[in-house]
């Protein structure tokens, strides 16, 4: 009876943590609409959060430090990254743009 009542307690600590991951999931996605984001699980059974540039990826975007896939442990780091990655994106595109 222990065990189950146990067990109950970890699906429900499980449950909490999807839940968690999904809304952080939801949040990095509407923060960053010019990527997608997803988490994935690699071959050894890692979980890495990992966002792919949705523009096409140029080698100006390239040239200013821009990564098309960006992958991070957890969605604090890919927070980060993608903070960063937006700061290069826009000083890309701002130097790529013509005068006005």
């Amino acid at each position: 009876m222990e065990q189950n009542a146990h067990s109950g307690g970890e699906d429900a600590q499980t449950e909490l943590l999807r839940d968690w991951a999904d809304r952080q999931l939801s949040t990095l996605r509407h923060t960053y609409p010019s990527w997608e984001i997803e988490r994935e699980q690699d071959e050894l059974g890692q979980v890495w959060w990992t966002a792919r540039l949705v523009p096409v990826f140029t080698a100006s975007l390239a040239n200013a430090g821009v990564r098309p896939v960006v992958q991070e442990p957890d969605a604090i780091a890919l927070a980060g990254a993608l903070a960063w990655q937006a700061a290069l994106l826009h000083s890309a595109r701002s130097r790529t743009r013509p005068p006005l």
